[in-house]
Order: C-alpha cells, then sequence, then structure tokens
C-alpha cells in the first residue's frame, strides 16, 4: 500500500465524524490523566514515593488502552465509530499487556543513549560540581577550547539521542495495529515503509512543531553566553511568553491527534487487505 493512500484513508476516517474524534480524543487523554494522577504525592515531600504509582498506572492500564486505541481506529477505518466500547473493553486483557510490554522493551534499547546522556548530565549537575566548572568541562573537553562549540556538541548530543528514540518509536509504530488485525507479524518486511508513515503523520502535529521551532529560536541568544547568564548580565527571554507559544501550538495541534493516530493505522489495515 502506497503511504499516500494510507493519508487519504485515514483522512477520510478523520473527517467522517468530528464529534466522533472529540469523544476518542476525550476518553484518551481521561486515561492518562489518570494514570499522571499520583504524580500530584510530589508536591508532598512525605508523600513523594507514591508518585511511583504513575509507573504502575501506567503499565497496567494505560499499556492495554492504547491496544484497545488500535482495535477502535481499525474499525472507524472500515467505516464504524472510532469512539467505541472497545476503548475500555476488558478482553484478552493479558493478551494486550504482554503485547505492549515488548513494545516498551523494545524502546527501552531505542532509548539507551538517551538514559546514558541522562545519567552523565545527573552527575555532573548533582550538586557537587558547580556551573563555571560544568561550562569549563564542556569549553575544553567537548568544544576545543570554544565554549560554542561544546555547547553545539551537547545539544547534537541530546537531539540524537532523541532521534534515535524517536525513530524507535516510529519503527516499531505498526506492531499495536499489526495485533488488533490479528496477525502480530503483519508489519514484517514492512518496517521502513511504517517508519516512513510515521514520520509522515508528524505533519499533523505541525502546529505544536512549529510552536518549539520558534521557542528554539527565542533561547538561541542566551545559549551562546552562557557565562553571562549565569552571571546574571544575560536575561532569558520571558517565561509567560514562551508559554503562551506552547500553550496555542498544543491547542491548535490537539484536534489533530487522531489523525496522526489513524495514518500509520490505515497502512497497516491496507496490509491486512492487500493480502
Amino acid at each position: 500500500m502506497k503511504i499516500s493512500s494510507a493519508i487519504r484513508k485515514a483522512w477520510r476516517a478523520y473527517t467522517a465524524s468530528w464529534g466522533q474524534n472529540m469523544k476518542f480524543l476525550l476518553v484518551e487523554a481521561c486515561l492518562t490523566m489518570i494514570c499522571l494522577c499520583p504524580l500530584l504525592f510530589l508536591t508532598r515531600g512525605e508523600l513523594a514515593p507514591a508518585a511511583l504509582l504513575t509507573v504502575v498506572l501506567w503499565i497496567f492500564l494505560l499499556i492495554p488502552a492504547r491496544m484497545n486505541a488500535a482495535k477502535a481506529m481499525r474499525n472507524a477505518l472500515r467505516g464504524g465509530n472510532l469512539c467505541n466500547g472497545q476503548l475500555v473493553e476488558t478482553t484478552e486483557y493479558g493478551a494486550k499487556l504482554i503485547c505492549g510490554l515488548k513494545r516498551v522493551g523494545f524502546l527501552l534499547l531505542w532509548s539507551i543513549p538517551l538514559i546514558a546522556l541522562a545519567v552523565e548530565v545527573r552527575i555532573h549537575f548533582s550538586g557537587e560540581v558547580d556551573s563555571f566548572t560544568v561550562l569549563r568541562m564542556i569549553k575544553n573537553d567537548l568544544g576545543g577550547g570554544d565554549q560554542m562549540r561544546g555547547i553545539l556538541v551537547v545539544i547534537a548530543m541530546a537531539m540524537a539521542s532523541l532521534l534515535m528514540l524517536m525513530l524507535g518509536c516510529a519503527f516499531h509504530s505498526g506492531e499495536r495495529h499489526a495485533w488488533a488485525q490479528g496477525e502480530k507479524t503483519l508489519v514484517q518486511g514492512h518496517h521502513g515503509k511504517v517508519l516512513l508513515t510515521w514520520l509522515c503523520s508528524l505533519l499533523s502535529m505541525l502546529p505544536l512543531l512549529i510552536a518549539l521551532v520558534v521557542i528554539v529560536f527565542r533561547y538561541l541568544p542566551v545559549l551562546s553566553d552562557l557565562n553571562g547568564l549565569i552571571m546574571k548580565t544575560v536575561t532569558l527571554p520571558s517565561t509567560r511568553g514562551t508559554l503562551v507559544i506552547l500553550v496555542v501550538g498544543a491547542i491548535l495541534t490537539l484536534p489533530l491527534l487522531p489523525l496522526r493516530s489513524l495514518i500509520p493505522a490505515a497502512y497497516v489495515d491496507g496490509l491486512r487487505r492487500n493480502q
């Protein structure tokens, strides 16, 4: 199946009913917020360990819910409703959990560079090393005596690690939809196009991506003079302005999220029909 055909098919399913899209989005948002509720325990120091319940809920509630969503999207692509009882069904719970956990395991492998970078940052910013020493290390060890070059190297490492994780998400994005089709091996041999389809689906998040680019350019002048930031001779851009840009981008993107998920689902559904 061509990627362009999958996009057209997803668009038809998305535009079939605006109300169904919003209901689907609301259900998924509610399930996500339920999983994030334990994070409120972080507001009380003595209750902070209870915030780990978020991980438990994420595994045992949200992972099966995503498998349910894949079934609902298959239903919508075949002329049914996107928001239906499949979103909250509990049948085959164990199979859904195992399939989802396998995908999480693969994504952990893709995220090894990001985890290693996070550990390294944690070590250097644990409080034992002052900011000036960290900047000097970046300048000398990574920048060869050029502070800006060192900062760009750090940014490049972070972006490369995030890109690796993003590619992992794209590579495995078709697996839950294959499971929803009843054929776990449906995407074997098609991972390249599944990855490209997932990347194309990011176009539906264009408002948020534009907002993030604008924010990056707002902070670039500060990055070029970190010493001035530490010495408070350089001021950060308005946090309020940054939040406004981010919120506007997120609000404009929110209604398009079902479309982003429907595009990979449409491609995998097309693989089944081509057999």
